[in-house]
């Protein structure tokens, strides 16, 4: 255990350090975190030792996953979403589902080993999108900012709305009986309970704190702090309460972002840094995990799947929900593209790997996994270079074209997960 903790360690050390030396380059910090993990994992030279099964994983990755939820969360202003991201909104209400359907269709093809149920589990774990991953794609000024937004929003929210799904998707894969009725009823408990929390603690949490730092009662160390916890504390008093802790975490930061948005220029730095931090261990650990449990179990329907999700997949459902959107064929493909799959993709496929009595749930993490490892480096190599040639395309056209149209810049925009890139 010590010699995890200071490799684990030394390697954020050497982020900071060299953290800048990075910018400008196609390298990304997601890549060389899991190629740290691969490099000093058992099956090469086995420095650092951890497995899917240790509860460090899950708890750090959870712990990542929930920071990061609640800070992209406090960044928007949903009304502002709402009003200016009708692109955003359709990938979301129609390519996400969409996404969902395609990727269990490719895996009945694929994967005939496993159940429909296992199947779209699989395809909800990799439904959501991670912009750390391939910084230029959010991050290029080049590209039409209308864009660059859109992917912004889409990859806030999406890890959110996938949850319900594979909490109701778990469960029918271990063949429960609960009918229709009985799962509808646990996908409305799970997410009504979760916002319920989330508004409550986010919008009373928010009010509290502005109304502490308004008197000088607080400071802004202290501030910090307590954003944090109301993280935790809308995640803990869900999952207490029988609703979905993802979900409340994502939400509270919705509500702080909409009802307390004078906090977040001193709060949301110390947050942004330790989602940071948590999201680079997860990859490191990511890694780890890859030698010891999935280099050993491949085969050409694996390799076939993840490359179907990352290439057609996501595409199709992008381009299906895009239709009538006005945008351009090199707009629909850059959005379609643009869609790497990272930090919320890894938790739920750690949390599948932990659950009892799903069948195939061994080979939904194998698969799972080499479609992140891949999309880590596929789309983080490709996305400076695609990132250009798409914005040389867009200025040939006509500037009346609608992705072209200036819009106001909004608050949100993922500092943490950008940053996790560099």
């Amino acid at each position: 255990m010590d010699a995890n903790v200071f490799v684990v360690a030394l390697a954020v050390l050497l982020f900071g350090l060299l953290a800048g030396r990075l910018q400008g380059t196609p390298i990304t910090m997601p890549m060389v975190f899991t190629a740290v993990g691969l490099l000093l994992g058992p099956g090469m030279l086995g420095v650092i030792h951890f497995d899917v099964e240790n509860e460090t994983v899950s708890l750090l990755a959870e712990a990542a996953l929930v920071v990061v939820l609640f800070t992209d969360a406090s960044r928007m202003d949903l009304r502002t979403v709402w009003k200016e991201h009708s692109l955003a909104l359709r990938l979301l209400a129609i390519g996400l589902p969409l996404a969902l359907l395609i990727g269990t269709g490719a895996g009945m093809l694929l994967l005939p080993e496993l159940s429909l149920g296992a199947v779209a589990l699989l395809a909800a774990t990799l439904a959501p999108t991670d912009a750390a991953l391939g910084q230029s794609f959010v991050n290029n000024t080049s590209v039409p900012q209308r864009i660059r937004q859109t992917l912004n929003v889409e990859s806030g929210l999406n890890d959110g709305l996938a949850v319900p799904f594979i909490t109701i998707l778990l469960d029918v894969a271990r063949h429960q009986t609960g009918g229709a009725w009985g799962y509808a009823e646990l996908f409305v408990s799970l997410v009504g309970i979760g916002i319920g929390i989330g508004i409550l603690v986010g919008w009373l949490g928010g009010r509290v704190l502005e109304w502490s730092a308004s008197r000088d009662w607080a400071t802004e160390t202290t501030q910090r702090l307590a954003t944090i916890s109301l993280a935790a504390i809308a995640y803990a008093g869900a999952e207490l309460l029988g609703g979905n802790g993802f979900v409340a975490a994502f939400t509270a930061g919705l509500a702080v972002g909409t009802s307390a948005r004078t906090l977040l220029p001193r709060t949301t730095g110390f947050a942004e840094a330790e989602g940071q931090l948590l999201t680079l261990i997860t990859f490191l650990l990511f890694g780890t995990i890859m030698v010891v449990d999935v280099f050993g179990d491949v085969s050409w329907r694996i390799i076939a799947y993840a490359l179907v999700s990352l290439f057609l997949v996501r595409p199709v459902a992008v381009a299906l929900s895009l239709v009538g959107a006005r945008l351009s064929l090199g707009s629909v493909s850059f959005i379609g593209w643009a869609g790497p799959r990272g930090l919320a993709s890894i938790v739920y496929t750690v949390l599948i790997a932990e659950a009892a009595g799903v069948p195939g749930a061994e080979l939904v993490f194998v698969v799972a996994a080499w479609t992140i490892l891949l999309s880590i480096y596929l789309h983080g190599l490709s996305a400076a270079s695609l990132s250009e040639r798409y914005a040389r395309h867009t200025t040939r056209r006509h500037h009346s074209a609608p992705e072209h149209r200036e819009t106001t810049e909004l608050p949100v925009c993922l500092p943490a997960r950008r940053e996790t890139s560099r």
